[in-house]
């Protein structure tokens, strides 16, 4: 599994030992680096790229770490702040402006480190899958609303024009008038199913099928073959 890692750090002996450590336990992985904050601000500013870590140093050469904490780069990804700043201030500041764990740079030699990455990516990607789960669960009911409101709106002129179809059968109509009203009622009825059948789609659950997964619409073969073996 590849692993895409931020590291924000000036100290470039200590990114090479980071890099050595990481790559102890992370097989697979992408490092993406910058040496201050106004490039890491620029980077962050014009791509939308997901980490599954980010080690953020809290002394940079413009400004401290926690500055881009505070600005909200980060919001739903837990941060590991490091410094080699020994100030008893400096863990609790860096966790109040946002970030998850504070660690002191001489530490990552030290037994915890691993454990201590291995459950920030999985908090990170527990979190990504979350997040992705939570919108497309707005999207869907978004979609709900917009197809209620849609089948109410083609009901009612449906209705008009149905009835106005059974009146005129209704009346005697001559052959030319017969092959409307039968041009006009199975239109209509096409209509209804069709609006039917999506209105029941996306009030079921997602199916899988094959690599695809898509919203399970009644009498859709194979899919109901399947659920009656």
């Amino acid at each position: 599994m590849s692993h895409s890692v931020l590291i924000i750090d000036d100290d470039a002996s200590f990114k090479k030992l980071l890099e050595l450590k990481l790559r102890s336990f992370l097989s697979e992985m992408r490092i993406t680096s910058f040496p201050n904050l106004t490039e890491a601000r620029k980077f962050l500013g014009t791509k939308h790229a997901q980490f599954d870590l980010v080690i953020l140093d809290q002394h940079l050469p413009d400004g401290r770490g926690l500055e881009l904490l505070n600005e909200g780069w980060f919001s739903g990804i837990a941060v590991l702040a490091v410094s080699s700043d020994s100030d008893p201030e400096m863990p609790g500041a860096t966790v109040q402006a946002g970030a998850a764990y504070f660690l002191n740079k001489v530490s990552i030699s030290e037994p915890l480190f691993k454990p201590l990455v291995l459950g920030i990516i999985d908090r990170n990607r527990l979190q990504t899958e979350l997040s992705k789960a939570r919108n497309e669960a707005m999207v869907m009911d978004a979609v709900r609303k917009l197809v209620g409101t849609l089948r109410h709106e083609i009901n009612n002129p449906l209705g008009a024009v149905m009835g106005a179809a059974y009146i005129l059968r209704s009346d005697n109509p001559n052959d030319e008038q017969s092959k409307a009203v039968e041009i006009v009622e199975s239109s209509g009825k096409r209509i209804k199913h069709v609006l039917d059948q999506i209105c029941q789609a996306v009030a079921l659950e997602q199916v899988q099928k094959g690599h695809e997964t898509v919203f399970h619409i009644p009498g859709d073969a194979p899919w109901d073959d399947e659920k009656k073996k």
